[in-house]
C-alpha cells in the first residue's frame, strides 16, 4: 500500500471511532436526561417481562420495556414509568415459576422473599 492510502485509511478510521464515541455518549446523555434517577433501572431492565414493581406499598404491576421506553402494567393498563416519579417504587427481577392471573401485593411480597428475586431499584 502506498503511504498516502495508509494515512487516508488511518484518518478515516480515527474519524469513525471519534464519531461513534460521541454518538454513544449522546445516547447515554439522552437516557440520563429523560429518566434521571431511573437511569440505572433503565439500563438494568431488558425486554423480558420478569420484572414487577411495588408502588407506595399499595399497588403492584409488571414492568414492560417497549421501543426503548419503560412502562408499568397495572390491570392491563400501561403507564410510563415517569408518571410514578413522585412515588416510592421498588423494582424487582424474578424468575417465573408460575403464572399469575391476579397478581396482588401479597404475591409480590411472597416473591420478594424468594432467593431468585433480586432488587433492581428502590427510592
Amino acid at each position: 500500500m502506498k503511504l498516502s492510502t495508509k494515512i487516508l485509511l488511518g484518518i478515516s478510521l480515527s474519524v469513525f471511532l471519534i464519531i461513534t464515541f460521541i454518538g454513544y455518549g449522546l445516547y447515554l446523555m439522552q437516557i440520563e436526561d429523560k429518566y434521571g434517577d431511573f437511569q440505572d433501572a433503565y439500563n438494568e431492565i431488558n425486554k423480558s417481562n420478569n420484572y414487577f414493581v411495588i408502588i407506595d406499598n399499595k399497588e403492584v404491576g409488571f414492568i414492560e420495556k417497549l421501543d426503548g421506553e419503560i412502562y408499568i402494567s397495572i390491570n392491563e393498563n400501561l403507564k410510563h414509568l415517569l408518571n410514578y416519579s413522585n412515588n416510592k417504587l421498588e423494582i424487582y427481577k424474578f424468575e417465573i415459576s408460575e403464572t399469575f392471573l391476579n397478581f396482588s401485593l401479597n404475591d409480590a411480597n411472597q416473591l420478594k422473599k424468594e432467593s431468585s428475586t433480586k432488587l433492581i431499584y428502590k427510592n
